[in-house]
């Protein structure tokens, strides 16, 4: 193994060794604090055993003041060692406490208005969380750092491995890149997580198994794997899935090596030293982690400490076969994903096709490795299976679909994936090989770092007033005297119904509240106040509250807000946006430039789309009725009491109508032509003018005039026209015209 790591320190390894460290320190920075997977609770538990000198206990008074929650329960090799760096440091943890404070308005999964919308659990104020560090927030920089330069063995452990299986120089390059570039583990190894310490262990654990199946037991490869186990099962208990590994493969090797007639697992012999070597590493590994078992069965009536961890995070009597209907959450989680939410849908697709063109590759190869090749790669391959099961089985315990839950196994997926992939590129590898995987590996891993990553968690962009771009709609407010609103920019997507909003805010001032941000959309109909969508946030998609905000600076506060399901007709909404405090609810006022003081301001009315209506049964007209030829009248019915009559109207448009709004009017005459009661006014009683008509909708509009249908005589008639001179647009019945584009739809029918 030694020269496999000695050959790394030149050429292409190194590059994707670098590459690795840049790509990691750049996800830790782009990552605010505290938003890494687990990391608030992992970062506490070392801040306690800093701040204290002993391990953290479930159940105490004093854990209340710190977060560690379900993470006290972890085995404590890596937060001791970081709270060792911490005060070896001399770094400070004091400030911790007022460091983060949770966001009320997070969406964890599928809940969020869009897919970058309010992610971040907790309060970010970029200004003070920007270079230089300090305090708390350079502690855990640090510590991030520290996880990075863990996880570099785990990169150069997958070398090693590959070289101890393949002499192939592209098989040990494709699996350092495999792990290297895998976004979720350039994700893990830049936050404070304790897979940081126990995948490097593991891996190097693998190397001296692989050794051990291909040399031969040997007492300092014993020592050396009682050691890593002892320590690998103090930092996770997925660690100490090794020991049946070795067991197994030390049973076997023997086996494969005695020159008996009888098969050597029936001699005595053969188990000597199966069993001297087992005591010894358990011996080794117990002497370094027992204690901790010990402690929990004191502390708990556990050894492993699962069940206070099952108290906190929750339990399900799930079974295995729950954990295989989530083996697509899993695969997803593998390659990247944050702790409120799956990266774009696309992103995926590579990884699905890099994992099959691997699995495809590496069945095909199988045949044409050596004896002692497959032996290799059949151990890597059953630790993955040990891990998959260990998964299996705790995810039916407790909902825990995260694929950072394999990486015990990253570089034995690296390896397998690797032979299945340079198989398949074998005819090129005189000149490129896997190169092209291997760079595609890459700059995938720096679109996530520089693309989804940021979306996620970036504030608005920051301008002063003489730079910032310019608004399609200048519409100025102020908001209480803090904030004005300079415009906006709007449209409507009604493929996938969603809202695209730009916001130009200026800070009058600098602000110690974080007040709430709310957009909505309000039935355009008066008096109803049905609403569309009713989004609230801090302002920034919750990046940016106004408390982080810079007096005079403009803000470009973008939004993409997808409307929920509703059972609602396509019709006008009118576009509210306000301000009010987070605590009491009070709206802050609001004083456009020119109107009135209010606690909102509607910046636009805008058409959504939503269901057809169902017009009337049995009222489908015979004739086609056509007003210009921008509308026709498909469905009529009325009915008549004492008081009123009810006339419904089903219109459908076959061309947009003039910018200028129509007015619908029905008529109630009695035999000799005077008017008994009219019903005229804008479509939907104002919900959906007709200016925002467009072909094919279907529009039913229901009427209420004050008078009952007359015993003899009259009629019913309809029309459109515009309320600012009275001119209605022509009618006919079957080509015929009408005068006075009076449509008659009673007694009888068209």
């Amino acid at each position: 193994m030694t020269d496999c790591l000695l050959a790394l320190l030149k050429g292409p390894p190194t590059l994707v060794l670098i590459g690795f460290f840049v790509l990691a320190l750049a996800y830790g920075v782009v990552v605010p604090p505290f938003e890494n997977l687990d990391e608030i609770e992992h970062f506490e538990v070392v801040r306690y055993i800093a701040e204290k000198g002993r391990l953290a206990v479930h159940g105490t008074t004093e854990a209340e003041n710190y977060h560690y929650r379900q993470e006290v329960s972890q085995p404590p090799l890596y937060h001791l060692l970081s709270a060792a760096l911490v005060r070896l440091l001399q770094l400070e943890t004091d400030d911790t406490a007022v460091a983060w404070r949770l966001n009320p308005w997070v969406a964890c999964g599928p809940g969020a208005a869009s897919l970058y919308d309010n992610r971040a659990v907790l309060y970010h104020n970029p200004h003070q969380e920007s270079f230089p560090w300090r305090g708390a927030l350079l502690t855990l920089h640090v510590l991030r750092l520290w996880s990075t330069l863990l996880q570099a063995i785990t990169v150069l452990g997958a070398y090693a491995l590959a070289r101890l299986v393949s002499r192939r120089r592209h098989v040990g390059l494709v699996a350092m890149a495999v792990v290297a570039f895998n976004p979720q583990f350039l994700l893990v190894a830049s936050g404070v997580n304790n897979d940081n310490l126990l995948t490097p262990l593991v891996t190097l654990s693998l190397c001296l198994i692989l050794r051990t199946w291909q040399d031969g037991l040997s007492p300092g490869r014993t020592v050396g794997l009682g050691v890593l186990i002892g320590l690998a099962g103090l930092s996770k208990l997925s660690g100490w899935f090794l020991l049946p590994l070795f067991f197994l493969v030390a049973s076997v090797r023997l086996d494969r090596s005695s020159a008996s007639s009888r098969p050597a697992w029936l001699t005595i012999d053969h188990w000597k030293p199966v069993v001297t070597h087992g005591v010894l590493v358990v011996s080794i590994a117990l002497a370094l982690s027992g204690w901790w078992f010990w402690r929990n069965w004191q502390l708990y009536g556990d050894p492993s400490a699962l069940q206070p961890m099952l108290e906190w995070v929750g339990s399900r009597d799930g079974s295995i076969y729950q954990s295989f209907l989530e083996l697509g959450t899993m695969f997803r989680s593998f390659w990247g994903q944050i702790p409120c939410a799956f990266y774009p849908p696309g992103f995926y697709i590579f990884y699905t096709i890099l994992t099959l063109a691997a699995i495809s590759g590496l069945l095909l190869q199988w045949r044409r490795l050596k004896s002692t090749e497959r032996g290799s790669v059949a151990i890597l391959a059953l630790w993955f299976l040990l891990i998959l099961g260990a998964w299996m089985r705790w995810n039916a315990m407790t909902a825990a679909p995260g694929g950072r839950l394999l990486f015990p196994a990253l570089a034995a997926i690296g390896l397998l994936m690797a032979i299945g992939i340079t198989y398949l590129t074998r005819k090129a590898s005189t000149r490129w090989g896997a190169y092209p995987v291997i760079v595609l590996l890459a700059l995938l891993a720096c679109w996530t770092g520089t693309r989804i990553l940021p979306g996620f968690f970036a504030p608005p962009t920051h301008h002063d007033r003489a730079s910032m771009p310019q608004p399609q709609r200048v519409f100025e407010a102020s908001i209480a005297g803090k904030i004005a609103l300079l415009g906006y920019d709007v449209s409507v997507n009604e493929q996938d119904d969603s809202l695209d909003l730009t916001l130009y805010w200026q800070a009058l001032t600098s602000m110690t509240e974080d007040y709430v941000l709310t957009i909505q959309l309000v039935s355009a109909r008066p008096a109803d106040n049905t609403l569309r969508l009713n989004y609230n946030s801090w302002p920034g998609r919750g990046n940016y509250p106004t408390s982080a905000w810079q007096a005079r600076e403009v803000i470009v506060d973008s939004y993409t807000l997808r409307l929920p399901e509703a059972n609602l007709y396509t019709q006008a909404w009118d576009l509210h946006l306000a301000f009010y405090e987070g605590t009491s609810g009070e709206r802050l006022t609001i004083e456009p430039e020119e109107g009135s003081v209010a606690d909102h301001v509607v910046l636009e009315r805008l058409r959504i789309a939503g269901d057809f209506p169902t017009c009337p049964e049995n009222g489908a007209l015979r004739s086609k009725v056509l007003f210009g030829e921008e509308v026709m009248l498909t469905h009529i019915s009325t009915k008549s009491t004492n008081e009123e009559t009810n006339v419904h109207l089903c219109w459908k448009v076959l061309k947009t109508l003039a910018a200028d709004d129509y007015t619908i009017f029905v008529h109630l005459e009695d035999a000799s032509g005077a008017q008994i009661a009219t019903g005229d006014g804008p479509p939907m009683e104002g919900a959906f003018p007709t200016s925002m008509w467009q072909p094919g909708d279907v529009i039913l509009d229901v009427r209420s005039l004050p008078a009952a249908l007359p015993s003899q005589g009259g009629r019913i008639t309809v029309g459109l026209y515009h309320a600012n001179d009275g001119s209605r647009l022509p009618a006919s019945i079957d080509g015929e015209v009408i005068p006075d584009a009076a449509v008659p739809i009673w007694p009888t029918r068209p």
